[in-house]
C-alpha cells in the first residue's frame, strides 16, 4: 500500500493525502519489483508466480497495460499447467475489421452493419477522414471537417424505413459529396465482387478486402494477425478448482486477489505515451497495486516487440517514471541467471 502512496504523491496534484481507515491492518510484504531480461521471460515468470501461488491456494490477479501483452501470458500459463481465466477478447483489431466486411457482404440490407462499414472506411479505409480521436491532437479544422463528415453519413438515415435501407439510400444518393462517393465506390465494388467471385480473377475478393479496408497494406501485419490467432486456437486451456485471473489495468477496480502481478511497467507502456493526462494514468497505476491483499510484483523487461511497446526503442527499456518514486531498486532476472541480482 506504501508503494502505491508514493505514485500518487508525486504524480496526482488532487490526491488529498492517505485515505483515513476505520480499521487497521498491517502492511504485507513490500512489492517485488523485477527487471526481467525479455518480454518472453517475463510472461514465464508471471506463470511460475502464479503456480506457486495456485498451488497454495491463493487468489491471482494478473494485469497488463493492453491486451496485447495476453497471448504471450496465456501460452506461458498453459506450458506451466496454470489455469486461467481470460474474458476478453483477444481477436486483433484488424481481424474484427475484416469479420464486419464479410459479415455485411452476406447481408447488405443490414443498416446498422452498413453504418459501422461507413466508419470502418473513414476512421482507416480507402475513404479515410482524419480526425476519428478527437484528443487534442488534431487541429479544430481536422475535427470539425471529421464531424461534418460523420454527419452527412448520420443524415441518410433520415432516407431509411421499412423499404429502404442505408445501403440502398448511399447507392441512390444523387451528388455525393467525395468521402460518400468514395464510399459508395467501395461497397459496390465489394458486393460485385463477391457475388460474381466465380467470373472474376482469382483472389480479387481478398485483394478488394485488403484495400478497401486498409488493414494489411504491410504484409507484417497480415503475419502478426495470423499468428495471434493461431496461437488463440492453439491455446489448450489448463482447468482447476482455482485459476489465474487476466485483466487489463483499467479493468481492475473494484477487484481484489491475494497475489497481484502487473507487467509491461517501462517507461513508454505505462505511462501512456498517447495520454496527456499524467495525473490519471499515475491513478490508474495505484488502482491496479491497491488490488493486491498479500503480495504485489511489479514487472519491467528489458526488450519489448514493436507490436506491444509504443517506443521506437527496442531494447534497453527504461522502467516507468512511476516505479521510480518507489525508491528500491529491481531485482534483474534472466533465464541464464541462477541467482537474482539487483539492477537499477
Amino acid at each position: 500500500m506504501e508503494d502505491s502512496f508514493k505514485v500518487l504523491e508525486k504524480y496526482y496534484l488532487s490526491w488529498s493525502g492517505k485515505p483515513s481507515l476505520q480499521y487497521h491492518k498491517e502492511d504485507g510484504a513490500p512489492s517485488c519489483l523485477c527487471h526481467l531480461s525479455s518480454e518472453i521471460y517475463e510472461a514465464q515468470v508471471v506463470a511460475s508466480i502464479a503456480r506457486k501461488a495456485i498451488q497454495e491456494k491463493k487468489t491471482v490477479l494478473i494485469l497488463a497495460p493492453k491486451k496485447d501483452f495476453f497471448p504471450l501470458l496465456m501460452k506461458a500459463l498453459t506450458k506451466k499447467k496454470v489455469p486461467y481465466n481470460c474474458t476478453i477478447d483477444l481477436l486483433p483489431k484488424r481481424i474484427a475489421v475484416v469479420k464486419r466486411f464479410i459479415d455485411w457482404v452476406q447481408k447488405t440490407d443490414d443498416s446498422f452493419m452498413t453504418r459501422l462499414i461507413c466508419e470502418d472506411l473513414i476512421t482507416g479505409g480507402i475513404a479515410h477522414v482524419p480526425g476519428a480521436k478527437k484528443n487534442g491532437r488534431s487541429s479544430e479544422e481536422t475535427i470539425n471537417n471529421r464531424i461534418a463528415e460523420e454527419t452527412n453519413i448520420a443524415q441518410l438515415w433520415e432516407s431509411v424505413d421499412k423499404k429502404n435501407d442505408l445501403y440502398s439510400a448511399l447507392k441512390n444518393l444523387d451528388n455525393p459529396n467525395k468521402t460518400i462517393k468514395a464510399i459508395q465506390e467501395a461497397l459496390l465494388a465489394f458486393e460485385e465482387s463477391y457475388v460474381n467471385y466465380a467470373s472474376d480473377n482469382k483472389g480479387e475478393f481478398a485483394r478488394l478486402l485488403a484495400t478497401l479496408s486498409k488493414i494489411w497494406v504491410n504484409p507484417n501485419k497480415i503475419i502478426e494477425d495470423i499468428s495471434n490467432v493461431v496461437n488463440i486456437i492453439q491455446t489448450d486451456q489448463p482447468f482447476g478448482s482455482t485459476s489465474a485471473q487476466l485483466l487489463t489495468m483499467r479493468k481492475a477496480k473494484g477487484l481484489e486477489a491475494q497475489v497481484v502481478i502487473i507487467v509491461g511497467l517501462e517507461d513508454d507502456i505505462v505511462p501512456d505515451p498517447r495520454s496527456e493526462d499524467i495525473e490519471e494514468e499515475s491513478r490508474l497505476l495505484y488502482v491496479s497495486m491497491t488490488r493486491a491483499k498479500e503480495k504485489l510484483y511489479l514487472l519491467h523487461s528489458f526488450k519489448k516487440p514493436r507490436n506491444i511497446s509504443y517506443g521506437n526503442a527496442l531494447e534497453h527499456k527504461q522502467k516507468s517514471r512511476f516505479l521510480e518514486t518507489i525508491g528500491r531498486n529491481s531485482a534483474w532476472m534472466a533465464p541464464t541467471n541462477k541467482k537474482k541480482t539487483l539492477q537499477q
